[in-house]
C-alpha cells in the first residue's frame, strides 16, 4: 500500500536525508517558526550538515537515532548536532532487540559527555494507549532513561492518539518524579559523570568548578545568563545538585532550553554589570521560587555581557 516504510538493515543508502518534500515541509516549520527540527533516518554526519547548511540559526537540530550506520559514526552525528533523540522504535527494526538497550546507554553517554540533550522515545508506555496504567516494565523503562540522565523521556502514540493521554502524561511525570526523589538517582549521576579535563577551555572550566561550588556551599540555585544557550547547556552537562535558572533575552533560546536536564528557562532582560547580575539572579531565585532569604545562589555568566560563547565568571551571592 501506500507511504509505507522500507527497512534495509545493515546497508548505508547513498542517498540524501532530505527528499523533496522534507525540503517543502522544513520551510514551512522554519515559517511557522518552529523551534526544534527533527531529523529523521540520519546516517552520517554530513546529513546534519545538510539539514543545517538550510536551516541556520532559525532552529536548532535534533537528531533522531534509528540506524545502525548512525551508531558507527555516534561521536561525530551527537558532535554536528544540537540535541538527539534515541528512536528505539526504528532503531529495533533494524538491529536485534537485544541490542538496542546497550546503544541506548551509550548513545546517553555520549551526549552527556559531549553536553548535548539527549531525549529517549518510543514505546515507552506503550500499553497506556489502549490501558489507563502502564506494565511495571515500563515503568521500569522509564525509570531506567532517567536513571542514566536522559535530558527527557518522550511519549508518542499514548498521547497523540491513545485512549489515555491524561493519565500517560501524569504517569510520566510520577515515575520521573520518583526516582529523582531516589537517593541512589544522585549517586548515580555523580558515578557516571565525566569531568573536564586539562586543556579544557574556560567556559567548560567555569561550570566544573560552578559543580564544586554548588555542592560545597549548598546553593539553593544556578543562575546563568545567556544569550544563544550555551552557558546553560554546559552547566547542564555537569548535571549539578541544584536546579539551573537560564536567563536569556531571546526567546527562542528561553524556550528551546525547556527540555534541558535541570533547566528552568526564563526570558528576561541582559544585564550590564557584575553587582546587576548578583541583584538580578537573587531577584529570580527567589520570585521563582528556587530560593529563599539568606540562602547562597551561584551565578555564571561572560564578560562582556550579551557577547555569546565568553563565559568566564563566577559569583556567589546570598539572596
Amino acid at each position: 500500500s501506500e507511504r509505507k516504510g522500507v527497512n534495509v538493515p545493515g546497508v548505508v543508502l547513498p542517498i540524501t536525508a532530505l527528499t523533496p518534500k522534507d525540503r517543502r515541509d522544513l520551510a514551512l516549520a522554519l515559517e511557522l517558526g518552529a523551534d526544534w527540527i527533527a531529523l529523521s533516518f540520519v546516517q552520517r554526519p554530513q546529513d546534519v550538515t545538510e539539514a543545517r547548511d538550510i536551516i541556520g540559526n532559525r532552529a536548532s537540530i535534533i537528531t533522531k537515532l534509528e540506524k545502525p550506520a548512525a551508531v558507527d559514526q555516534l561521536d561525530a552525528i551527537v558532535a554536528a548536532s544540537d540535541a538527539v533523540m534515541v528512536a528505539r522504535g526504528d532503531l529495533g527494526v533494524e538491529l536485534p532487540a537485544e541490542r538496542v538497550p546497550a546503544i541506548q546507554k551509550r548513545i546517553v553517554g555520549t551526549c552527556r559527555r559531549l553536553g548535548k540533550p539527549v531525549v529517549v522515545a518510543t514505546q515507552m508506555l506503550e500499553s497506556m494507549i489502549e490501558s489507563p496504567v502502564p506494565t511495571r516494565a515500563e515503568a521500569s523503562d522509564v525509570a531506567t532513561a532517567i536513571y542514566d540522565g536522559a535530558d527527557a523521556v518522550m511519549l508518542s502514540a499514548e498521547s497523540a492518539s491513545g485512549k489515555h493521554p491524561v493519565e500517560a502524561v501524569d504517569m510520566m511525570h510520577r515515575i520521573i518524579e520518583q526516582v529523582e526523589a531516589d537517593p541512589l538517582y544522585r549517586q548515580l549521576i555523580n558515578a557516571s559523570h565525566a569531568p573536564a579535563q586539562p586543556g579544557c577551555d574556560v567556559a567548560e572550566a567555569v561550570c566544573c568548578a560552578m559543580r564544586s561550588t554548588v555542592a560545597l556551599v549548598r546553593a539553593a540555585a544556578i543562575v546563568c545568563y545567556t544569550s544563544s544557550g550555551h552557558t546553560s547547556l554546559r552547566a547542564a552537562r555537569e548535571r549539578p545538585e541544584s536546579a539551573i535558572l537560564s536567563l536569556t533575552p531571546n526567546l527562542a533560546v528561553a524556550r528551546q532550553l525547556a527540555m534541558v536536564w535541570g533547566v528552568h528557562s526564563v526570558h528576561s532582560q541582559d544585564v550590564t554589570d557584575v553587582n546587576q547580575m548578583a541583584d538580578v539572579a537573587c531577584e529570580v531565585a527567589r520570585r521563582e521560587r528556587f530560593a529563599q532569604a539568606g540562602q547562597a545562589i551561584v551565578a555564571i555568566a561572560g564578560m562582556p555581557f550579551g557577547t555569546p560563547g565568553t563565559t568566564n565568571l563566577m559569583r556567589v551571592a546570598t539572596v
